[in-house]
């Protein structure tokens, strides 16, 4: 299997738009990133994008970007209910759907059929471990959980990967958390509550 480098990723694909998928898009396209993000409904999508907006402008009222740059974060960002439209040309996938097994399963029986060979995938999941549904994305080797805590405040990744992840989607990720101005965080064994929740559990 070809490994992938950062510089090969030119499009990230969010699967979910709530309130981390947004933020983890958002974040793409400020590092200058192509992004697609997929959601079920224009509602949704909708929403998502009058959040990212505000978002901007506060982060351009704390100096941490251009306030003229905001239209050009914007147009790098697109919002589609199209899975295949969506699918079609991402070399990196984020998913950031309902936290329940059977949903994410579902989501990437799908998205794996359809997404290019060389896409990876990341799950944000915050709770449940990348074993139970990495199978079914049809690549378990290209598959790993890189699990944000909030993106603009917290600025932690955590990357945890399952037995059967490759080792060079562990050191991109590395490098993609890098990117994306977040400290990623290697939890070399599948634990649950991932790093702030064992923290506050120990």
């Amino acid at each position: 299997m070809k490994e992938i480098k950062l510089m090969d990723i030119k499009k990230i694909l969010i699967l979910g738009s709530g309130t981390l998928g947004l933020r983890i898009g958002l974040q793409a396209a400020i590092s200058g990133f192509k992004v697609c993000i997929y959601d079920l409904n224009d509602e949704i999508l909708t929403s998502a994008n009058k959040v990212q907006g505000k978002l901007l402008k506060s982060l351009a009222r704390e100096g941490k970007i251009q306030e003229g740059d905001i239209h050009t974060i914007l147009d790098r960002i697109d919002y589609t209910t199209n899975p295949e439209l969506a699918a079609s040309d991402a070399d990196f996938v984020s998913e950031s759907v309902t936290e329940d097994v059977a949903i994410k399963k579902q989501v990437w029986e799908q998205f794996g059929k359809i997404c290019p060979p060389q896409t990876v995938f990341t799950t944000n999941t915050s709770f449940l471990l990348p074993s139970m549904f990495a199978v079914h994305s049809g690549r378990p080797d290209k598959f790993c959980a890189f699990h944000f805590h909030d993106v603009f405040v917290a600025n932690v990744v955590d990357i945890m990967p399952h037995t059967s992840t490759e080792q060079w989607v562990i050191d991109l990720l590395f490098e993609m958390g890098k990117k994306l101005k977040q400290t990623p965080v290697l939890i070399k064994k599948e634990y649950k509550g991932y790093i702030f929740n064992y923290i506050l559990m120990h």
